[in-house]
């Protein structure tokens, strides 16, 4: 189809110059006929013509009269058009539309041939006039048609990806909402039967008040979700009068703001059956192509699902048993106010190897102990639980802190006697004696700690360190002292922490120093909540953190 006041050349039949030629068969085309004279304007045409431009019967047989029907977007070009057609003799093709009432337009073309006068110039044009509004209709629905079919698929590919992608039942149902409105949806809700009740175990909306109301099933809702889990069948429902044919006592209870519901029977691995009820503000077809795109979306979400499940269930198991290998309660130790958090950043099994610990010790003295196995893995988690207990058996054997690195670090390499599942782990010891402040530090490869003075902004301690343990078996750690004042804080932390702002440890040293201002008078249990929230909450973590305060108290500090 050509665009509106479009002009070109056409194949037209040769008839006589006699406009009389064409209206033979006028009743066979159901086409009108005209004849414009171009020196005068005048034209003369049959009723058909002037009833296709809305003009009357005995309406004005002028040139100027039909431009005035013409619809004002097109008005331009056809005069365009025109001014082409009097220039020289051939055949011409025009489209354009004239407005047909009610704010509804009518799209016509006007065929004809230019004939010469006398003096061999272009002296008018007879031709037919043709109402093709139904096939500019028919191509502009296939035209949408294709669309619609081309951004579903698109949106299905991107559905595979994101779900692919997601392992939480939050992420699901955030790439389930992203294409809603490319069904023309915009609620959905998975509902599962638990006995005789109904429970939606997952929703998402256009809006959060959408949302809340899929959460609490109404009548309507049950009927159409249990009867698509009696028949294991999609339900679909167009339109509000296809509900209440159907439906009749869900009348009262159809919604202006709803017109087309579908309720489509889920099934998990374990053959067990939900529902998946979508609804629609418009009324829906339900075309055969449509329903199965639909369907087959479902049933995308409903694997994510079940894989989002596993994996949340798997998590929440390895959290619980490697919370079980950290130090429970509060951590307390006369003289010293310590505060500890660990925030997994991982999920399913892949667990990391982060921990820490406090450490009563026999000459007066408390360990503070922070490390960090390789890697996320059971393996990882439960050689972590191995080496905190080797730290904290040697400890309490009385070893000063190189002794006790040392010693853990030879029990690692004997345990990476496998190349293909061996690890390493950086760990700093602190052994700190809250009579006099005396401070005695070892690193293996892991960052240096910051301290926290009431006189002096934070920074990080320089001291010296080795080699991570597990990988040189006869690796010495030097040990650094130094003595801190009451009211000082130690802060010790994992790399997943360091590493938040963009993988830059640099950047991220600089915004943990800045969330440790204050830290000497202030409640060190809120400042551990607010350096992994702030961080969380900006720039996300990538890894999982290990992070504890410790605050030599004051004499006089009861606490």
């Amino acid at each position: 189809m050509n665009d509106v006041g479009s002009v070109h050349t056409a194949a037209f039949r040769d008839e006589e110059s006699d406009p009389g030629a064409f209206q033979a068969s006028a009743s066979i085309v159901q086409a009108g006929f005209f004849c414009w004279e171009i020196a005068t304007g005048e034209v003369s045409c049959d009723p058909l013509t002037l009833a296709l431009h809305g003009m009357p019967e005995s309406g004005p047989s002028d040139i100027s009269s039909f431009l005035a029907a013409v619809h004002e977007s097109d008005l331009a070009d056809v005069r365009d058009a025109l001014g082409l057609i009097a220039e020289s003799c051939g055949n011409y093709q025009i489209e354009y539309r004239v407005t047909a009432g009610h704010g509804r337009h009518r799209s016509l073309e006007a065929r004809g041939r230019v004939l010469p006068g006398a003096d061999g110039l272009p002296a008018r044009m007879v031709g037919v006039v043709m109402d093709t509004t139904a096939v500019h209709e028919r191509h502009e629905a296939e035209r949408r048609r294709l669309h619609e079919r081309a951004t579903r698929e698109r949106w299905m590919r991107e559905l595979t990806a994101a779900l692919a992608a997601a392992v939480t039942v939050k992420d699901i149902m955030a790439a389930a909402q992203a294409g809603l409105r490319t069904f023309g949806a915009d609620a959905l809700a998975v509902i599962t039967p638990e006995g005789d009740r109904l429970t939606v175990v997952a929703s998402c909306a256009d809006d959060a008040q959408g949302e809340d109301s899929l959460r609490v099933l109404d009548a309507m809702a049950r009927t159409l979700v249990e009867e698509s889990l009696a028949r294991r069948a999609p339900v679909l429902i167009g339109s509000a009068d296809a509900l209440i044919t159907g439906y009749p006592h869900l009348a009262p209870l159809a919604q202006p703001v709803q017109q087309a519901w579908a309720a489509l029977p889920l099934t998990d691995s374990r053959g067990r059956i939900s529902s998946c009820l979508v609804s629609f503000p418009e009324p829906q077809e339900f075309l055969h192509e449509e329903r199965a795109l639909l369907v087959a979306a479902m049933g995308l979400l409903a694997q994510s699902l079940e894989r989002a499940g596993m994996y949340e269930s798997e998590h929440a198991l390895a959290t619980e048993l490697q919370r079980g290998m950290l130090p429970r309660g509060p951590l307390t130790v006369p003289g010293v106010t310590i505060a500890a958090r660990y925030q997994a950043a991982t999920s399913g099994m892949w667990i990391g190897g982060d921990w820490y610990d406090a450490i009563s010790l026999p000459d007066g003295g408390v360990a503070l102990v922070i490390g960090d196995v390789q890697g996320h893995s059971v393996h990882a988690a439960s050689l972590m639980g191995r080496l905190r207990t080797a730290v904290h058996a040697y400890a309490n054997e009385g070893h000063p802190p190189a002794a006790v690195l040392e010693r853990t670090n030879r029990l690692l390499t004997e345990l990476n006697s496998d190349p293909d599942t061996a690890l390493f782990a950086t760990c700093c010891y602190m052994a700190l004696y809250p009579s006099d402040g005396t401070l005695l530090v070892c690193r293996a490869g892991h960052p240096p700690p910051a301290l926290i003075t009431p006189r002096r902004p934070p920074r990080l301690l320089e001291v010296s360190g080795g080699l991570p343990l597990g990988i040189d078996r006869e690796q010495r750690y030097p040990t650094t002292r130094l003595r801190i004042t009451p009211g000082s804080v130690l802060a010790l932390t994992t790399d997943g922490l360091l590493e938040a702002v963009n993988k830059d440890i640099d950047q991220g040293t600089e915004r943990f120093l800045q969330g440790l201002r204050g830290a000497p008078t202030a409640d060190l249990e809120i400042v551990v909540d607010d350096l992994l929230a702030s961080t969380r909450k900006a720039h996300g973590l990538g890894d999982d953190v290990a992070l504890l305060l410790a605050r030599l108290n004051r004499p006089d500090d009861r606490s």
